[in-house]
């Protein structure tokens, strides 16, 4: 079974949501001198140097959605190893950085000695360490989103609903400044591939306080949203966060 233990909370808010516009200022007339052209950068890994946008301005995901958040915490439009928000993903075990070909099971989860109960500590959390995929993948401040982020998201967002983007099911989340992202329903994988289009499962950085076999997530389906410890051994998606 994959659930294991701890059902917190269930939270859902409704709010309009709201759009802006842009000014184009024409060139000025007056000419200017050539310059040298400028030697062409290497591409990087994504940064927090990047603008925040109300939604993706194009297709070269990931981009910074600022959602009016109180912290200023920034989430990003799409899962790890996602194409676009609607895609879904990479599934990790909690604390691993690369996916299995296989099974997601207690024997081969690589922070523990093939049993639930030999489960090594990683510490409180493992937001922005060599155990967080998001940074690992993304680098910069991306990270995993620690539970004061994911409560914050849960309780400060005006609007969760359960929705369809471009034909894939999940829950579109919508800030107090009514921009948007969406979470597919992307599943977890266990020994196969489980509840995909029904059910999104997102782990948070944050292990849990009354059992070291578990980790806290992000849960929802068409019911609602709720706040779950599970086994950490489960493979599940990634949705990253920046400041």
């Amino acid at each position: 079974m994959k659930r294991l233990l701890l059902f917190f909370l269930l939270v859902a808010f409704m709010a309009p949501d709201a759009s802006a516009q842009g000014v184009i200022i024409p060139p000025t007339t007056k000419p200017t001198k050539p310059t040298k052209p400028t030697k062409p950068t290497k591409p990087t890994k994504p940064t927090t140097s990047l603008p925040s946008y109300k939604t993706c301005p194009d297709g070269n995901h990931p981009h910074l959605i600022d959602l009016g958040l109180p912290s200023g915490t920034k989430w990003a439009c799409c899962n790890v190893d996602a194409s676009k928000p609607e895609d879904y993903g990479g599934y990790y075990a909690w604390g691993e950085t690369t996916m299995k070909s296989g099974e997601y099971s207690w024997k081969t989860y690589k922070h523990c000695d093939g049993t639930e109960n030999s489960c090594h500590n990683l510490g409180s959390s493992i937001c922005g360490t060599q155990y967080d995929v998001a940074h690992v993948k993304w680098g910069g401040n991306w990270q995993m989103p620690t539970e004061d982020q994911f409560k914050e998201l849960l309780h400060k967002c005006n609007k969760v609903v359960w929705t369809t983007q471009n034909g894939v099911e999940g829950r579109m989340f919508t800030g107090p400044n009514g921009r948007s992202i969406f979470l597919p329903a992307a599943g977890y994988r266990g020994s196969s591939l489980d509840n995909a289009g029904s059910d999104g499962d997102y782990w948070s950085g944050a292990q849990s306080t009354s059992d070291a076999r578990c980790a806290y997530e992000l849960d929802f389906d068409s019911g609602g949203a709720y706040w779950y410890g599970t086994g950490r051994y489960c493979g599940q998606s990634v949705r990253p966060v920046s400041r």
